[in-house]
């Protein structure tokens, strides 16, 4: 999945399991989030089950791989799923017109 922001911006996401049919589903234990690429960081949430994707300071895209173990027996069966995080330089809002004083003719 390909996420796009600014070097000024964040997002959050949030995980919602669903079975091969699209019915809700369980997570064994929280989600691991890990930025396996790029300099963005992540701010998990509490419940383990989402979290805020921070950009770095350049334009580049960052990989974020999120895990969680959905065999809720005592096996254990994986599911990894990346982000790109796209970051790109932010476009001016303003032209920040500066007037210098005035000068003698």
């Amino acid at each position: 999945m390909d996420i796009s922001i600014t070097s000024e911006q964040k997002v959050h996401i949030k995980l919602n399991p669903v079975t091969a049919t699209g019915k809700p589903a369980s997570l064994d234990g929280v989600a691991t989030f890990t930025v396996s690429a790029g300099d963005a960081t992540v701010e998990v949430d509490s419940d383990g089950l989402g979290a805020t994707l921070i950009s770095g300071d350049a334009a580049g895209t960052s990989v974020v791989d999120i895990s969680a173990d959905v065999d809720l027996s005592a096996g254990v069966t994986t599911i990894t799923e990346s982000i790109n995080l796209i970051v790109t330089d932010p476009q001016a809002s303003s032209l920040g017109l500066i007037v210098d004083a005035p000068q003698p003719k």
